[in-house]
């Protein structure tokens, strides 16, 4: 049996094979959850969907902008028409792109990164949240950043928005806790995915540097903390954000 055997998750921006919200996909799925891989990518989502079908696992896919209500709504809906119920939500969905200091940043810049990391976590918690007090138990795992800790240089919105995501789960898990929903962030440092810096990049290696283990992460040790989170073992941990960086932030 499985650590989260029966359960139903939500993961946001699992679509890349080489991401941390692929990597938790399939660790879910292999602890015997089912999945809703949820990305605006087409193609990657049902790869991942794929990959974990072939495990001998329960996915779906569903198209969603995250910004997006009417898509979220749909998405929580599909998802419990499928598989009957809703106990853990990754917010894992951001957007990389437009990283600029504060006055080269448009106002569309800004907005767009807000809607989709900012605003898209509070939506598809807003929605998800009514099913887990339905089935009387919840997990939100929110992916935040050491960006939403400590100050990136050239990162204005992307700190802005990954720092509100450690004050929107702190609010979830003051509202929600009495309802048995636990909400809990993840602050990855320098994780090495696909869009990564390459090691030819003077930024890969001033990414070694600041870690105190000397290396990058992998996206599965994203992907372990966020099971510790969703399952049982965590079952009194509420509110914190776990730090998963090789010692970035302790310098």
């Amino acid at each position: 049996m499985g650590r989260l055997q029966d359960r139903v998750a939500i993961i946001t921006g699992a679509a890349s094979a080489a991401g941390i919200g692929c990597a938790i996909a399939l660790l879910f799925s292999e602890e015997g959850t089912a999945v809703t891989v949820a990305d605006i990518d087409d193609a990657g989502g049902r790869h991942t969907t794929e990959m974990i079908r072939k495990r001998g696992g329960r996915a779906l896919f569903c198209h969603t902008d995250i910004s997006d209500s009417k898509d979220v709504k749909e998405m929580v809906r599909a998802t419990v028409a499928s598989f009957g119920g809703i106990h853990v939500l990754v917010n894992n969905a951001a957007h990389m792109k437009d990283t600029k200091p504060a006055l080269e940043t448009t106002e569309e810049e800004w907005n767009r990164s807000l809607a989709v990391t900012l605003k898209g976590a509070f939506l598809c918690s807003k929605h998800v949240i009514p099913e887990m007090i339905r089935a009387g138990v919840g997990s939100i795992i929110n992916i935040s950043s050491v960006g939403g800790l400590v100050g990136f240089e050239g990162y204005a919105a992307y700190c802005s928005a990954k720092g509100g995501i450690l004050q929107l789960t702190k609010s979830l898990a003051i509202d929600y806790g009495r309802q048995n929903i636990r909400a809990n962030a993840i602050c990855p440092g320098p994780i090495q995915t696909g869009i990564s810096p390459r090691p030819d990049d003077p930024l890969y290696q001033y990414q070694l540097e600041m870690t105190v283990l000397g290396r990058k992460g992998k996206p599965q040790e994203v992907a372990y903390t966020a099971l510790f989170l969703a399952c049982e073992e965590s079952s009194f941990v509420t509110g914190a954000s776990l730090v998963v960086d090789g010692g970035w932030t302790v310098r």
